[in-house]
């Protein structure tokens, strides 16, 4: 028996080679470097905003593209947390971030509803429209990336991980785009720079599980 025992655990590791473990450093490198990617993509194709290519700052700029910042980060760290499964590791860090950032889209229900109705909505809705558009497209760099990643470990919720990367590359995206987007209106903000980060959670929660299958 020891000997058949041992042939047995010979021929299963026969073929075995060894990996090169993930590291939490890299895995954050490899997103703040896509997330750059897409910011430099946007000011080169549309420009930077004019009071920050001359070194002025709007306060609901500052915060509202600070959220977005802040959320993703967080949702890339637990991105990054989630390839590497351990026993008694955290996962639910992102959601303090997320709460934050959705205090604008309520702001922005809040204060539309404070409007009148026709004024509300006669925004620019060509505007908003491609914030839309581009704050998505720009997040597919951030998406590949971090999906790259989860593929070379080893997530146990695949579900949870498809989610929260649609999350980190949308805010990513959104921040990116919001280099070049001049609207500081909060209306505009919370509809159209948020609308990226939910229909990401949605391609995300439904595309990622699939591609990370192990």
């Amino acid at each position: 028996m020891p000997s058949d025992s041992n042939a047995l655990i010979a021929e299963l590791v026969g073929e075995l080679e060894p990996v090169k473990p993930l590291r939490f450093g890299t895995g954050m490198a490899l997103a703040l470097a896509a997330a750059g990617a897409a910011s430099l993509a946007v000011i080169a194709l549309f420009g930077l905003r004019p009071d920050l290519a001359a070194g002025r700052f709007d306060p609901m700029h500052l915060v509202s593209t600070g959220l977005f910042l802040g959320l993703g980060l967080a949702a890339s760290v637990t991105v990054i947390v989630m390839s590497r499964p351990l026993v008694g590791s955290d996962h639910s860090g992102w959601r303090w971030a997320a709460g934050m950032a959705a205090l604008l889209p309520l702001a922005a229900l809040i204060v539309g509803l404070s409007r009148d109705a026709g004024a509300a909505l006669a925004g620019p809705g060509d505007h908003g429209v491609q914030c839309f558009w581009v704050g998505g497209g720009a997040s597919l760099i951030v998406f590949g990336a971090l999906v790259w990643w989860l593929r070379r470990g080893a997530p146990t919720a695949p579900d949870r991980a498809g989610l929260v990367t649609g999350i980190a590359s949308g805010a990513f995206g959104t921040f990116a785009f919001a280099l070049h987007c001049p609207d500081n209106d909060i209306v505009h903000i919370g509809l159209w720079h948020s609308a990226p980060v939910l229909a990401m959670a949605v391609v995300g929660r439904t595309i990622v599980p699939r591609l990370i299958r192990w």
